[in-house]
């Protein structure tokens, strides 16, 4: 798949609100379990964001496979993710695929 938004506020994944990962796997909830916390937190993402954020273009995104075992979401076809994009973003407790349809 290409073009993976991702607009959580601290993972080594994210650069420039773009997915860089090259597998990323969601939960049956539809939590993103990819996520890795950056060493410096919030303020090396911001940092990393106003760095990278020119450079890349959310259709230019690199391919990632999505591993999803949110079988209760309309894009799930055999534990994977068959959207042509996804946004991911942070939810009050989790990181959370925000395209998943019921």
């Amino acid at each position: 798949m290409k073009g993976i938004k991702c607009t959580t506020s601290n993972c080594e994944f994210n650069e420039g609100c773009h997915c860089r990962a090259g597998i990323v796997n969601v939960d049956k909830n539809g939590n993103c379990d990819t996520k890795l916390k950056r060493e410096n937190g919030v303020i090396e993402q911001e940092f990393i964001n106003m760095e990278t954020a020119s450079e890349f273009a959310f259709d230019e995104s690199d391919d990632t496979f999505i591993e999803c075992s949110s079988t209760g979401c309309a894009h799930n076809k055999n534990n994977k993710c068959m959207s042509e994009h996804i946004n991911v973003g942070d939810k009050m407790l989790h990181t959370k695929c925000k395209t998943r349809e019921k």
